[in-house]
C-alpha cells in the first residue's frame, strides 16, 4: 500500500501553484498535526497495511520542525508495518533546508528528498516567484547530501522564458549536484493559480521541441527517461511512490485535500484548513466504475516508457489480479489489452518510443510478445494484425492515446 501525506503550509505561495496550500498559518501547525495523527489512526488502524512507500508533499513540508514529523512517524508505525525497503520521500523548499533538519528526518526514516529547484537562471526564478539563487541551490543541496540524503530528486521547470541555451545551462548545473533523479516539467498555468487571473503574466505554450531536446540531452548524460517528466540514473532510484500511482496501485491519502483510492472508491479529505482540523477523518467519496479505473490506469500507464499493462478481471478479484498484471507488465513492459472497448479486442504495443495499435483474434488475456519489425505479431498463440498507422510516435502523446480509445469505444 502507498501512503500520501499532505502538508499544506507555505512561507509564500508561487503564482503558478494550484495545489492546496496556505501562507501565514503558523498558529495552526500544532492543531493540524494533531488532526493529521487522528486521520492516520483512523485510516490505518485495524487494516494490517504494509506500506511500500510514503510520500510527504505540500505545500512546503520542511516548513514544519522535525518534532512534528516525529509525531507523524510514531503514529504511522503504531498502526501499520513498513516494508524493509519502504521509500519515504519528503518535498522541500531550497531556502528552508538546513543540515540538522535533514539529519533528524533521516533518523526518523526518510530516505528520499525532493527539492524544488526549478531553475538556476535568475530571470526564470523571478518569473516563477522563487526566492532562492543559484548559489543557494548548490549550498543547500550539498548540505542535504552531506547530512545523509543520498537519494535526492530536483524538480526543474521549462517556461516561456527558456531557450535552448538557457535550458541546457540549467540542466548542466543541476547534474553537477549530487542527485540521483530529476523531474522536468513544462510550466502550465492552471485554473486556481494566481497566474491564471493575471493579465500581465508572460504566457504562451512552452516550446515542445525544448522538452524533446532536454530528453535527448539528459539521456546522453546518462539520465534515462522512464516517465514523461521523470529521469533517473538507474532503475533503483525511480520514484517508487509515483510508479505505484502510474501502475494503478491502491493508495491512501491523509491531510487537507489528500486523495486516496481503495478498490473502486476514491476518497478526498476536506480541502479547507479549518474544516479539515475539525473533521480530519471526513471524506468525499467517489464511486468508480470498472471502466473509470481502466481508463485512468491507461492514461497514467501510457506516460511510462515501459507502457501500460491492463488486465481485465472482475473487480472483486481486483487486488490479486491487478497485482499479477503489474508483475507481468514489469517483466514484459510493453503490452496493453482493452477488450472491453472493442470486439475483437485492441492491444497496444509500445516499442522504441512508438505506440502501435494491434487487433487480436480471440479474447484471451495474455502477454504481448511482439517485435516492431513484423507485420503480424504472435500474442501467446494468437495472431495480431498491426494497424498500418501509429497512434502516437512520442511518449508525450499518452493522454491523446487514451482519448482516442474513448472516441472509438
Amino acid at each position: 500500500m502507498l501512503l500520501y501525506i499532505h502538508i499544506p503550509f507555505c512561507a509564500s505561495k508561487c503564482g503558478y501553484c494550484a495545489f492546496t496550500s496556505f501562507v501565514n498559518k503558523e498558529t495552526y501547525f500544532e492543531s493540524y498535526i494533531e488532526a493529521l495523527c487522528v486521520d492516520l489512526a483512523q485510516i490505518l488502524k485495524g487494516k494490517d497495511y504494509v506500506l511500500s512507500s510514503i510520500f510527504i508533499g505540500g505545500g512546503t513540508p520542511n516548513l514544519l520542525d522535525s518534532i512534528h514529523y516525529e509525531k507523524i512517524f510514531t503514529q504511522i508505525r503504531a498502526y501499520a508495518r513498513l516494508e524493509e525497503t519502504c521509500e519515504i520521500s519528503i518535498e522541500s523548499n531550497v531556502n528552508l533546508l538546513n543540515p540538522q533538519w535533514c539529519r533528524d528526518l533521516r533518523a526518523l526514516g526518510a530516505n528520499r528528498l525532493s527539492i524544488g529547484v526549478q531553475s538556476f537562471y535568475a530571470p526564470k526564478l523571478a518569473y516563477l516567484e522563487r526566492d532562492h539563487s543559484a548559489k543557494d541551490i548548490f549550498h543547500r543541496v550539498e548540505s542535504a547530501y552531506n547530512a545523509g540524503f543520498t537519494n535526492i530528486n530536483c524538480d526543474m521547470m521549462i517556461t516561456p522564458l527558456d531557450s535552448y541555451n538557457i535550458l541546457e545551462s540549467d540542466l548542466t548545473q543541476v547534474l553537477n549536484l549530487p542527485i540521483s533523479h530529476l523531474s522536468l516539467y513544462a510550466l502550465s498555468i492552471d485554473e486556481g493559480s494566481r497566474f491564471a487571473g493575471q493579465t500581465n503574466v508572460v504566457r504562451g505554450n512552452v516550446d515542445e521541441a525544448l522538452s524533446f531536446y532536454a530528453r535527448d540531452w539528459l539521456q546522453a548524460q546518462g539520465f534515462m527517461q522512464y516517465e514523461v517528466s521523470n529521469y533517473t540514473r538507474n532503475t533503483q532510484t525511480q520514484c517508487a511512490h509515483n510508479m505505484g500511482y502510474w501502475q494503478g496501485r491502491e493508495y491512501l491519502g491523509c491531510g487537507a485535500s489528500a486523495v486516496g483510492r481503495v478498490g473502486r472508491v476514491r476518497m478526498r479529505a476536506y480541502p479547507n484548513l479549518k474544516e479539515y482540523i475539525k473533521s480530519p477523518t471526513a471524506r468525499f467519496n467517489e464511486h468508480l466504475s470498472v471502466e473509470d479505473i481502466q481508463i485512468e490506469n491507461l492514461m497514467l500507464g501510457l506516460r511510462m516508457s515501459r507502457g501500460a499493462w491492463l488486465k481485465l478481471a472482475p473487480l472483486e478479484q481486483e487486488n490479486q489480479a491487478w497485482q499479477e498484471c503489474i508483475e507481468a507488465g514489469e517483466s514484459i513492459g510493453c503490452g496493453l489489452e482493452v477488450s472491453d472497448f472493442k470486439k475483437p479486442p485492441l492491444r497496444f504495443l509500445l516499442d522504441e518510443g512508438k505506440c502501435h495499435l494491434l487487433e487480436c483474434e480471440g479474447a484471451k488475456q495474455g502477454r504481448i510478445l511482439a517485435k516492431q519489425s513484423r507485420e503480424r505479431e504472435k500474442c501467446k498463440g494468437e495472431m495480431c494484425e498491426k494497424i498500418s498507422y501509429l497512434v502516437a510516435n512520442e511518449l508525450f502523446l499518452a493522454d491523446e492515446i487514451a482519448l482516442w480509445i474513448l472516441r472509438h469505444k
